[in-house]
């Protein structure tokens, strides 16, 4: 089944309430692509077992970053979902339907510096469909494939509540660290917006800042924004001292407790309606939607520029006195010197080494391969 470029609105009719979903009866879950996945989770372990992982892919870069990434995680994920561009049918049939199918403006072309068209801009369209298609699940968490996860760190994480960096975020109380907050003491958090009734386009010249971005910032996002309902509007007021705002940044891990998935989707798919881009809307939606009596969990996400790509980047903060509970980009492997990339299996072991760590780190008892 595939997704292809054009967007039908397909959320279930409107509700517009915090109220979290019932469900009567008996839930059926639609099976998970056939090739995507053997189920091979340690056995004794069921910490997430009612979790859906979904997985996406800005670009059909599978391969050993599929490869890899399944055998560690599917230690502790029985339900994972990849889901990219295209399918993976360049290695054959057995691996044909490793991948579920969304290619809605997957396209990529950074030919115009004034129009720069990056493949993953509506990759919340992946997300969309990843929640629509399935059901029956307590949560959802929804990741790139080079985000690293800390899963002792993510284990203390209530599945009942929202997972973000957001800078309203409540810290999960980590053994490893004194616990007085102190933003100093953890990840940055997500951005909030400049003033969007002003004109952030006015000077733009070219691929910088997303706010300002006219084809796919804060002018377009407003205007999905604008159809939200006035409750859930006040409910993100509420958190920028009434001040209308969008919130933007890294949307490289993000949980959606299953409670809440239609309403979820029914206000992301406003944003889906225009062009805005991945790391407005999401952040944006999540933020609209989360209740007033509920904390969001703050999550200490990494995005990093500079090596080093690997374990090694949680070990040195870990150093300096911080928290890592996933960080992007994360590599399965390098370009060598004849600029070849070349995946290196040593990650998957490093990664098992610093799940080790980090259980000791944590104070659990925690199984690794």
């Amino acid at each position: 089944m595939t997704h292809e470029n054009v967007w039908i609105s397909r959320a279930p009719k409107s509700q517009w309430s915090f109220t979290s979903e019932s469900k009567s009866g008996a839930c059926r879950r639609r099976p998970l692509p056939s090739h995507s996945h053997r189920n091979n989770t340690l056995e004794n372990y069921d910490r997430f077992n009612n979790i859906l992982l979904v997985v996406f892919f800005s670009h059909a870069r599978y391969g050993a970053n599929l490869d890899y990434h399944r055998e560690v995680y599917s230690d502790y994920f029985p339900n994972i979902l990849y889901i990219g561009p295209t399918s993976r049918e360049d290695s054959g049939f057995d691996h044909s339907y490793d991948v579920f199918v969304d290619s809605y403006y997957s396209d990529e072309d950074l030919a115009d510096p004034s129009y720069y068209k990056m493949a993953g801009r509506m990759a919340h369209h992946m997300l969309y469909t990843a929640l629509q298609d399935q059901d029956c699940y307590d949560g959802y968490l929804w990741v790139p494939f080079d985000t690293l996860l800390n899963i002792p760190r993510l284990e203390k994480f209530d599945q009942e509540l929202f997972w973000y960096h957001s800078p309203w975020g409540l810290p999960v109380f980590n053994p490893a660290q004194d616990n007085v907050f102190s933003p100093g003491l953890h990840a940055p958090p997500v951005n909030v917006s400049p003033d969007p009734s002003i004109n952030l386009t006015e000077t733009w010249r070219g691929w910088g800042t997303d706010w300002c971005d006219p084809h796919v910032g804060v002018g377009i996002c407003m205007e999905a924004f604008w159809k939200v309902p006035m409750h859930l509007r006040e409910r993100l007021a509420a958190f920028t001292n009434g001040e209308t705002r969008l919130i933007g940044g890294s949307a490289d891990t993000m949980y959606i407790p299953g409670r809440y998935r239609e309403i979820f989707m029914e206000v992301l798919g406003l944003f889906l309606e225009t062009t805005c881009f991945l790391e407005i809307a999401a952040p944006t939606t999540l933020h609209l939607v989360a209740p007033f009596n509920e904390p969001i969990l703050f999550v200490d996400h990494w995005w990093i520029y500079q090596p080093p790509f690997n374990a090694s980047f949680v070990r040195q903060k870990w150093k300096e006195g911080y928290e890592v509970d996933t960080f992007h980009t994360f590599h399965w492997g390098e370009r060598d010197g004849d600029n070849v990339w070349r995946a290196n299996y040593d990650n998957v072991v490093d990664i098992r080494r610093l799940l080790r760590e980090s259980a000791e780190r944590q104070r659990i008892v925690f199984p690794v391969r």
